[in-house]
């Protein structure tokens, strides 16, 4: 089991979420291009999480939106459940410790850029759409263009 030992908040988030992803649509961007749903008990302004059990999920992302909407100040952090390894993360938005856990990439060097969406900068500047890309690009999704892109 993945679990939050201890999460704390170096920024003031209006909108925090962790997201349990399922799969990807590409056609949109922020947290709707990650098919999943978020965990109640994370919410906006909260400053620490703690001894946080998550539920099973294929991958996860927490995400924090700057309460000034400064984009350069938000929170991005996706990862995979890894059994016996931790997850270690010091920087200038966040300290955490998470059990049976490893920290995924999120980076535009995963944008499929013949994709017409990624000449668009709303999408290829949103880490979110980037992180998608980068599930897309590990070939462990599929194709579905009306209902998005579900892992197969």
């Amino acid at each position: 089991m993945v679990e939050i030992e201890y999460a704390y908040l170096k920024g003031t988030y209006k909108i925090l979420w962790l997201r349990y992803v399922y799969g990807v649509n590409l056609n949109t961007h922020c947290m709707h291009c990650l098919l999943g749903h978020n965990d109640r008990r994370v919410y906006g302004y909260m400053k620490m999480l703690q001894n946080l059990q998550l539920e099973e999920s294929r991958y996860y992302y927490l995400c924090g939106v700057d309460q000034e909407f400064d984009w350069y100040k938000n929170l991005h952090l996706a990862f995979v459940r890894s059994v016996g390894n931790v997850l270690e993360v010091d920087n200038d938005f966040i300290k955490c410790r998470i059990i049976n856990a490893k920290r995924l990439p999120i980076s535009d060097k995963y944008i499929d850029w013949s994709l017409p969406q990624a000449r668009n900068r709303l999408f290829c500047t949103c880490r979110n759409w980037q992180f998608a890309n980068y599930l897309v690009s590990r070939g462990n999704v599929t194709t579905a263009p009306v209902q998005g892109t579900l892992f197969g």
